[in-house]
Parts: structure tokens; sequence; C-alpha cells
């Protein structure tokens, strides 16, 4: 799917010009990373997911910032928490060096617990959802505005449905006490399935 601009990349570049780290959160696949990469291509990535990032940081989480050549992208940070102490450190230690750090995450309520207690007043936060409207003709009641489901709508219920299973019950899991995936399976597939019946009401 070719790039489309989002309405929220100026206020991103700006922010980037006056604070130390730029905070994007938002649900999973909703275009953080293609969009952040787009407008910082200087920048350094590294996925939190990735098992030798992970075990890396977890191993000497200071060594590893430390060895960083900012601007750099740190994508999903929620993964491992404790780097926001060490990238604080370094934002404190270059206090008039902006635009350094770029920071995403899918868990909203973990990352604005880091964000606070480790953060405050050295980030500037925003929020990315899927594509509105306003930013393609493509988005539609039925399709919704997820990249992917909009770049394959042949295959779109496909797609939310194994969102639904391989992106929400893992961070639902881990960030609430749900132990009974199945049944919370059910209410979500129920709620796309009264959503299609509603659409072919309106149709």
């Amino acid at each position: 799917m070719k790039f489309i601009p989002r309405m929220i990349s100026p206020q991103l570049l700006c922010a980037s010009r006056h604070f130390s780290a730029v905070i994007l959160t938002g649900p999973r696949r909703s275009g953080k990373t293609t969009l952040l990469r787009k407008l910082f291509p200087q920048a350094s990535y590294y996925l939190l997911e990735d098992p030798d990032v992970i075990s890396r940081l977890r191993a000497d989480p200071r060594a590893f910032i430390e060895e960083i050549c900012p601007p750099a992208i740190l994508d999903e940070i929620q993964n491992v928490p404790e780097v926001f102490n060490y990238v604080r450190t370094q934002i404190d230690r270059f206090p008039n060096k902006k635009g350094r750090w770029i920071l995403t995450g899918s868990q909203e309520a973990s990352l604005r617990k880091g964000v606070t207690e480790s953060m405050a007043g050295r980030a500037a936060i925003f929020q990315l959802l899927p594509f509105s409207l306003r930013e393609t003709s493509k988005v539609s009641l039925v399709r919704g505005g997820f990249p992917e489901a909009l770049a394959r709508p042949s295959s779109s219920q496909i797609w939310f449905r194994s969102y639904v299973q391989s992106y929400l019950e893992r961070d639902v899991r881990a960030v609430s006490s749900i132990r009974d995936l199945a049944t919370f399976r059910r209410f979500l597939v129920g709620g796309f399935c009264a959503h299609d019946f509603r659409m072919a009401e309106y149709s």
C-alpha cells in the first residue's frame, strides 16, 4: 500500500523540535512505525518486541541506551518499561538537545504509567488512530481504517478476526485479569458480527 500522509504529521515534526522525546501511542497496526520511519528517516530503529533486543536491554539497559546514537525510535517500549528511567537520564544529561528519543507503545495504560513516573515534562505525547476519511477515501464503515485491511479489502474480515486473536487477546491479558480467553474471544467476535449485521441493515 502506498504511503498515505497522516494529519498528525506536522504536530509530530513540530514537537520533535521542542521536546527531547516524542511518544506516539495507539492501537497495534494503526501505522505508528510506518509514519515515524517516514518522518524521521535519519533515526536509528529498535523494535522492543525482538527477543534479542529485549534480552540485551534487560541484561544491561544502561549500556544499551548509552550505545545508541540519537535520534532513535524505540518501538513498543511498554515491553521493557524500565527503559524509561534510562532514557530520562539521557534527556536530563542533554536537556537542550531536542527530538532525540521517539517512542511508541500500544498498551496505552502501561505506557502512560511509565510516562507519568519517568518522562513527565520531558515528552510530547500523541495518539495515532487508524486512517480517517479525511486522510483517505478508502475508509468505510465496513472496512474501517486499519492500513492492512484497506490494502486488502477482499480479505478484510479475515484480517479483523486475526487481529482480535493475535493482538487484542495478548494485550488485554497483559493489562487485565481476564483469564477465560475463549469467552472473551466470543464476546469480541460477537461484536464484529453485530457490526456486520448493522452494516447490512443500512446497505
